[in-house]
């Protein structure tokens, strides 16, 4: 019999009762440290299971009819609790088996006083428990009254017949609505998630899991599954598996490396060097190994002595921590870069809807100048996220707009300075910077360069249909389709609105994405509304006064000379829009080209009339409704012109470009891009 059984009772039934004395170092348990808030008592029987080996976990409250009381469960499927092992499990307060299995990141043993965390909030509790003697499943039961703390009984252990695995569950009566609600699901989630998020994720390959009423705990909600990273580095003889946690939110644990031994024991703590809290950076390093060892770091808890692993087998730590040291530093660094940057597609995505964002033309053009700017925007903040910290939407569009102003005009390189003027930079992150501006300008190079010379193939194929093979090919088959594809022809500016389409529809379709003043939805019943407008094209600008432009393109096949009643048929058009009031508007500006390979000398003369507008084509002005005439050539001849500038430009940033990234062969690759590029300029500068 063990020496802790004070009595045995044999009841009517015959089930055997053993009561036992518990071993009492302290004076008393009120001044023992055991836990009062009932949601830290919960989490210790949780832990009892976790430390008993066990993999699933659930904690549920039932019996909530009027006949049956509430009551707490928490069962696991850990090695239960062996029989043979009471005294030092249940007998003994303030000492415990589990002291030397501490895997709890509070790094300190419950030194059995956890049984007794149900003080907090029932006044009795009862364990049912399985466990496996010399081959076989046993079971028998455990209770506790807080009436008597010193004692507990037990039942006599049995064959567990039917069971097929080892386990516990732990029963506790809930008396109290007050403690009820404490418990709840709803409330204690938030503490379930701060005390066992992380150890479920560093253990989620061994499917670990804890529910609560059901409902697994799901620790995406406390951590961010998709930048912590975990990896296993060797140094030496050693391995060491690494586990970068980013927190949600910020937690007690954030910013702390723990070293552990290979069965879970915490041999040291210490803060990383990777705050940036302002940023929302919360972090955690695990460090698991064999190399660790308990004492290796910290004054054992009984002599006070330092203890080295030094002497043990002959190998000096400090140079394993130097390396590991620099090995996790460089791990957590490269997690932080890929939290600043998804920080900074978050904050740059409420930068652009809160208005703050330059703004950027919709053309090609425009979208490969706010990739540039984004790029270094994005950039920047990762750099050094405190330049974005606490401005208000005034400094903020400020920032950005004299930001983009910089990287737009000849001082690109001067944005460097400017952000050296308000922050900091380690040499490091200057040479980062800097590398980011070059590479990103030669980027905005490549894409302009690849848009103008895609632009460039059309033209000269466009050329052939209209000059070469002009009388194979008709308006509506050729001429019209290649438009509706490449209408940038005739301005960046321009969204396609209809083809092939008469005039009512062509309207209708306008007015369903503009202001126009009246109803929606309008018909137009004469018989010019019926004409069919070969393209509708339409822009729309961002200004306070929602200035809009209209074009109109009316074409014909290349072997068709622009006659004056050709002509005249945008004259119809337009006559048949300026009918409509609500079309009409000053701040509406309307455009009409027809387009031949050919104009007649009898609409050559119209050209005259309004040549002091210096717009070429221009053959007739009705108000706010601008009539051109003009040939192939004229539009291709314009298109050259509006690219010339970029060529030009580009030309001389290929040529800064080239020098600034220099001969370096880590460079090579980039420059040899410039000298092809370059090529490309020169060959499209020819055509």
């Amino acid at each position: 019999m063990h020496e802790n059984i004070i009595d045995v009772i044999v009841p009517m039934k015959g089930c055997v009762v053993m009561k036992w004395q518990v071993s009492l170092n302290n004076n008393s348990f009120d001044r023992a440290g055991i836990t009062k808030d009932c949601q830290d008592a919960v989490c210790e029987y949780i832990w009892n299971g976790f430390e008993a080996g066990a993999t699933q976990i659930s904690v549920s409250l039932q019996g909530a009819s009027m006949q049956e009381a509430m009551q707490l469960v928490v069962k696991d499927n850990g090695s239960g609790i062996p029989y043979k092992n009471l005294n030092e499990t249940f007998g003994t307060f303030l000492s415990s088996l589990k002291n030397t299995s501490e895997i709890r990141i509070k790094s300190q043993s419950n030194k059995g006083k956890g049984r007794f965390s149900y003080l907090a909030f029932s006044s009795s509790a009862e364990w049912e428990t399985i466990y496996e003697d010399e081959g076989q499943l046993k079971s028998y039961c455990i209770q506790t009254d807080s009436a008597d703390k010193s004692r507990f009984e037990t039942s006599q252990p049995v064959i567990a017949t039917g069971a097929s695995s080892t386990g516990t569950v732990v029963r506790f009566p809930l008396y109290d609505s007050k403690t009820t609600d404490q418990v709840s699901y709803l409330s204690i989630k938030k503490k379930l998630l701060e005390e066992f998020a992380w150890y479920l994720h560093l253990n989620k390959a061994k499917n670990y899991s804890l529910e609560y009423m059901g409902i697994p705990l799901d620790v995406s909600e406390y951590i961010n599954t998709d930048l912590s990273k975990e990896s296993t580095e060797k140094l030496g003889q050693y391995e060491f598996d690494i586990n970068i946690v980013v927190w949600n939110s910020n937690v007690s644990n954030s910013s702390k490396i723990y070293y552990l031994t290979q069965s879970g024991e915490i041999v040291a703590v210490e803060n990383t060097s990777f705050n940036k809290n302002k940023v929302g950076f919360y972090h955690a390093v695990f460090v698991s190994s064999a190399f660790f060892r308990v004492g290796m770091f910290f004054p054992q808890e009984d002599t006070g002595e330092q203890i080295s692993i030094e002497g043990q087998d002959q190998t000096d730590p400090r140079p394993y921590l130097r390396d590991l040291k620099r090995m996790i530093a460089f791990i957590v660094s490269d997690v932080l870069k890929s939290f600043l940057t998804c920080q900074a597609d978050l904050r740059m995505a409420e930068m652009e809807r809160k208005g703050n964002y330059p703004v950027f033309s919709k053309d090609e053009y425009g979208k490969l100048r706010k990739k540039d700017f984004e790029t270094v925007t994005r950039e920047l903040y990762c750099v050094e996220p405190h330049i974005f910290y606490q401005l208000n939407d005034t400094q903020e569009r400020s920032l950005l707009g004299f930001l983009n102003l910089l990287l737009s005009s000849d001082e690109r390189e001067n944005v460097l300075q400017i952000v050296e003027q308000v922050v900091s930079l380690t040499s490091e992150q200057r040479e980062n910077f800097a590398s980011i501006l070059r590479r990103s300008k030669l980027q905005y190079i490549i894409d302009a360069v690849s848009i103008i010379e895609r632009r460039v193939a059309v033209i000269e194929e466009l050329k052939k249909i209209v000059f070469e093979t002009c009388k194979f090919a008709n308006e509506r088959d050729h001429i019209q389709k290649i438009i509706e594809q490449h209408f940038w022809l005739f301005g960046e500016q321009y969204h396609m609105l209809t083809s092939d389409k008469n005039l009512s529809t062509s309207l209708r379709e306008y007015e369903k994405i503009t202001d126009c003043p009246g109803d929606t939805g309008f018909t137009m019943t004469t018989e010019d509304a019926r004409q069919r407008a070969d393209i509708f094209l339409y822009s729309q600008q961002v200004r306070e006064d929602s200035t809009s432009e209209m074009l109109i393109i009316e074409l014909k096949a290349p072997h068709v000379k622009l006659s004056l009643d050709i002509f005249n048929q945008i004259v119809r058009y337009a006559n048949t829009i300026r009918k409509e009031p609500r079309f009409t508007s000053s701040n509406r500006t309307w455009r009409f080209f027809t387009v031949c390979a050919e104009v007649d000398d009898d609409v050559k003369v119209k050209y005259e009339n309004f040549k002091q507008h210096g717009k070429k084509g221009l053959a007739d002005i009705i108000g706010n409704f601008e009539l051109y005439a003009l040939s192939w050539d004229d539009v291709f001849q314009a298109f050259e012109a509006r690219h010339s500038f970029m060529l030009e430009k580009l030309e001389l940033d290929y040529s800064q470009v080239t020098e600034e990234l220099g001969m370096s062969e880590g460079e090579l690759k980039s420059k040899l891009e410039v000298t092809s590029l370059t090529q490309k300029l020169l060959t499209l500068k020819a055509q």
